[in-house]
């Protein structure tokens, strides 16, 4: 595939551009430096042109600057043309010349792109960045959508573009999501089974702010990892930029096969582990819920985390539970097994015969309880949908069902059809009258009936 990464400062707006080229809202953007870390990919709308967002490159000597350094070397490293994005609006700054000076080495096709020249001034001011050398120049405005149809013929250039149809973002391979707190470990998980560094990581809390997909190969299986940035309880998000961060990581559960709920095994479990585990739940995801760093605990401690784990989500005991060590690498063929099974299930075709021998079966076992003189009637089942798997039970009387037999009848059908971790969703069907909306009339000798027992009633 034709790859080109996009490389420069802070705050250009190689985001922005990413966006517009890809038609998406993917890159989170905002006004203010350092935004983007991680190498985020995406397809440019209507061609096999791949482009790798980076993060803005400083001469900051700090361990952040550092790692988002490496990230952009490696995209730098794998593509096969860049985009180098300067500023017309701050001119051409010492930076921009160490920037280019290194792009030059790396013996790539290299197109320069003037960003924030919305005007006519700003363009003839930006004729400094032709000092730089490079042959392809574009004059862009992001803000303005001006210059973008230049810059997609020069990427749907045949010298840059002799593809396959085939992208790594199929919709047929399965998307697997990683959600939980700061800090739990997720960007150290993608790494692990991926074995290089393909996400920044570092002990501070909040590293990772936007959702980044990665296609791996593990054990003969493909997926999509989704790392998403870790969310915090709402009256701890405090910067605007955060909130979209949770965005991206609730849309990243709406369009994954399955979810891993990464627990942070040093620390005790919380009420936002607990509430991230009901919103994966509520959106109907099947999910398993992985302990990381166990590495840090020795055997009693690893015992008295289970049973509190265990005592936590006794409300959904039917979720599997795992255990692993990101770091040492300890359990991750057992948890791409696990999803894999998990997915299976979640996409498992239900049979309407199987379905009903197992309501009855239920019925028989417990039946519902009486509302006023009548009881419940459910008459018979079928499946109504897949990930989350779905029953649509007809009956009368349905609405006078508790909700503690619905939680009963789940809970039967899932252990029956061996659903594992998968949530799985029940709706009532009431079935109508078929004489409601038809009037009873009388024959003569119902009519002469009825007149004697109203004179015996008046006497």
């Amino acid at each position: 595939m034709s790859i080109v990464a996009i490389i420069g400062r802070p705050n250009v707006g190689k985001s922005t551009i990413f966006n517009i080229l890809t038609a998406s809202k993917s890159a989170i953007v905002a006004d203010y430096s350092g935004l983007t870390r991680d190498r985020k990919y995406g397809s440019v709308k209507d061609s096999s042109v791949t482009l790798i967002d980076t993060g803005g490159l400083n001469d900051d000597s700090d361990d952040m600057s550092k790692a988002i350094k490496r990230q952009t070397e490696m995209a730098i490293e794998e593509s096969d043309a860049l985009l180098f994005v300067v500023d017309a609006i701050d001119g051409l700054l010492p930076m921009d010349k160490e920037i280019a000076l290194s792009l030059r080495k790396q013996n790539k096709d290299i197109i320069l792109l003037i960003n924030k020249a919305d005007n006519q001034n700003l363009e003839e001011s930006s004729a400094e960045f032709i000092s730089l050398g490079f042959t392809k120049c574009l004059f862009l405005s992001a803000s303005h959508n001006k210059g973008f149809s230049e810059l997609r013929d020069l990427l749907l250039d045949t010298d840059l573009n002799q593809l396959s149809e085939e992208s790594i973002y199929d919709n047929s391979i399965l998307k697997v999501s990683i959600i939980g707190r700061p800090n739990a470990g997720k960007s150290t998980l993608v790494n692990a089974f991926l074995g290089e560094d393909r996400l920044v990581v570092s002990s501070t809390s909040g590293t990772t702010r936007d959702s980044i997909d990665v296609p791996i190969q593990y054990a003969d299986n493909q997926f999509i990892l989704i790392d998403t940035a870790g969310m915090r309880r709402k009256r701890s998000i405090k910067e605007e930029t955060e909130k979209f961060s949770v965005s991206k990581s609730v849309e990243s559960i709406k369009r994954a096969d399955v979810v891993i709920l990464l627990l942070d095994g040093s620390e005790n479990i919380v009420d936002q582990d607990i509430h991230l585990l009901g919103l994966t739940l509520a959106i109907g995801r099947p999910v398993i819920v992985v302990a990381n760093k166990m590495d840090l605990l020795d055997q009693s401690e690893k015992k008295a985390l289970e049973e509190k784990i265990n005592r936590k989500l006794r409300f959904a005991s039917y979720i599997n539970l795992h255990y692993i060590s990101a770091l040492e690498k300890k359990g991750l063929k057992k948890l791409i097994s696990l999803a894999s099974k998990t997915i299976k299930n979640s996409l498992k075709d239900l049979d309407t015969s199987i379905l009903n021998k197992i309501l009855k079966a239920a019925i028989f076992n417990q039946q519902p309880a009486m509302s006023g003189r009548f009881r419940p009637k459910l008459r018979y089942a079928h499946s109504g949908g897949k990930n989350p798997p779905r029953i649509i039970i007809h009956g009368n009387n349905l609405k006078q069902l508790q909700d503690s037999y619905t939680r009963y009848l789940e809970n039967f059908f899932r252990r029956e059809l061996n659903l594992g971790s998968t949530p799985l969703e029940i709706t009532y069907k009431e079935q109508s009258n078929p004489y409601k909306s038809k009037p009873n009339l009388l024959n003569e000798r119902q009519k002469k009936k009825r007149k004697r027992m109203i004179k015996r009633r008046k006497k």
